[in-house]
């Protein structure tokens, strides 16, 4: 079993209440399955794509309702619990929004270990634009290695 699915499991308990407060600050009713997805994302740089909720909701539980994760998700992205953010046209991965609300500011994806962290300290500027042309959104992965696994790599050597 992976890492971040045993830490998941051993947390799950002490976990109940911050994901029921998550829920309640955001005014979303709180149900079994909404807090397990906030569960799964509560550790920091953790996201996760859809079908890894999935298989670690069946691990957990033996089964799980496609079209209610689907729901779930929708309703956590609406009420801006967690935000998308896109790597690639493959892959759409979910993280906890906490300070963040939006997903249009950048992330470093770590190629090694897979985290994602947020980065509003850099700011996408309107007036990078040409003349005329007006940001609506914006979707920018810094893909890399992280501090930690780039000092591992440097111990390896």
């Amino acid at each position: 079993m992976e890492n971040w699915k045993k830490a998941y499991f051993c947390n799950m308990v002490a976990s109940i209440s911050r994901t029921t407060e998550i829920l309640k600050r955001n005014n979303v009713t709180v149900t079994d399955i909404r807090r397990q997805v906030i569960a799964l994302l509560l550790e920091p740089g953790r996201a996760l794509t859809q079908k890894e909720i999935e298989i670690a909701l069946e691990e957990m539980s033996g089964s799980v309702d496609r079209v209610t994760l689907y729901r779930t998700i929708k309703v956590l992205l609406k009420h801006e619990v967690i935000h998308k953010i896109t790597i690639d046209e493959q892959t759409i991965k979910y993280k906890l929004a906490e300070v963040h609300k939006k997903s249009d500011h950048p992330h470093f994806h770590c190629a090694s270990c897979d985290k994602l962290v947020c980065m509003p300290q850099i700011q996408i500027e309107q007036n990078i634009l040409p003349d005329g042309y007006l940001m609506q959104s914006s979707n920018l992965v810094i893909e890399g290695v992280c501090a930690i696994c780039n000092t591992k790599s440097k111990h390896k050597k």
